[in-house]
Parts: C-alpha cells; sequence; structure tokens
C-alpha cells in the first residue's frame, strides 16, 4: 500500500503543492469536483471491473491515495492548460485522457492494476474521457456563474 500513497499521493502533490501556491482559486473550486469524480468511477470499478495488486478488505479503499491524489491533480492540470495556457478544448481533453490511460496502462503492465469482467485498457480511456468531459463541464459553469474571471 506503500508504493500506492507515494505514486498516487505523495508525489503528485509535490506538484500539488506548487499549484496550490501559483493558482490557489483553480486548485479549491476544482479540487472537490475532481475527487468526487475519482471516487464515483473507482468505487463503481472496484466492485465490478478492476482491482489493485495490493488490497484492502474494502477493494475501493485501495484507491483512496489516487482519488486524493493524482485524479484531482491532473484535473487541475487539465483546467490550468485550458484557462491559462489556452490549449484547444479538444486537444485537452485528448490529450489528458491519454496520458492518464498511459500511466494506468503501465501499472497495468506492471501488474499492479488488475482488470476483471471483460473490462480492457480501451474502456479505460473511454472512462477518462467522461471524467474530463464532467470536468470541462463543471468549468464551463464556474466560468457561466463568474466564478473565475474569463481570460482574455
Amino acid at each position: 500500500m506503500l508504493i500506492y500513497i507515494l505514486w498516487g499521493f505523495i508525489l503528485p502533490w509535490l506538484l500539488g503543492l506548487l499549484l496550490v501556491i501559483k493558482v490557489p482559486k483553480i486548485m479549491i473550486i476544482f479540487i472537490p469536483i475532481c475527487v468526487a469524480i475519482a471516487f464515483i468511477i473507482n468505487t463503481w470499478g472496484f466492485n465490478y471491473y478492476w482491482s489493485l495488486k495490493i488490497k484492502n478488505n474494502e477493494l475501493s479503499l485501495s484507491a483512496f491515495p489516487f482519488n486524493l491524489g493524482l485524479y484531482p491533480i491532473l484535473g487541475c492540470l487539465y483546467i490550468i492548460s485550458i484557462y491559462f495556457k489556452k490549449l484547444n478544448i479538444i486537444i485537452a481533453i485528448v490529450f489528458f485522457t491519454l496520458i492518464t490511460t498511459l500511466i494506468e496502462f503501465w501499472a497495468l503492465c506492471k501488474g499492479q492494476v488488475i482488470y476483471r469482467n471483460g473490462w480492457t485498457i480501451y474502456y479505460t480511456a473511454i472512462s477518462y474521457f467522461f471524467a474530463y468531459i464532467i470536468v470541462l463541464s463543471y468549468y464551463k459553469l464556474i466560468l457561466h456563474f463568474g466564478l473565475l474571471d474569463k481570460q482574455q
């Protein structure tokens, strides 16, 4: 479990702390939605479609470091790339879906992630794609209600 805490929580939050200092508003607004999405998808997935090599009695508990670390930090980087860097939305979605899927594919190849009940890396990519779409929809809602200034 220590490896999941290191790779899923501690290392992502080293970058996350820098982001909190540089762009606190983005982090405060988007971390909760990214954590919620991660928990929803992983709770469902761990019950039916995947698991980690190192398991707790409660299957989805193994994903806690990722749900609180890697996924929210990647979600915030995704929004930062759109908001500040003006990355095209389609390119951002494809890029972040690909990066996140490749991270999981690496873990799959190393035997740290185990798929079952017909789940494949392609379904994983689709789940990440939809997660990033939800974060984008939330971003647009935040802009609509003026909770984040529109960038010129």
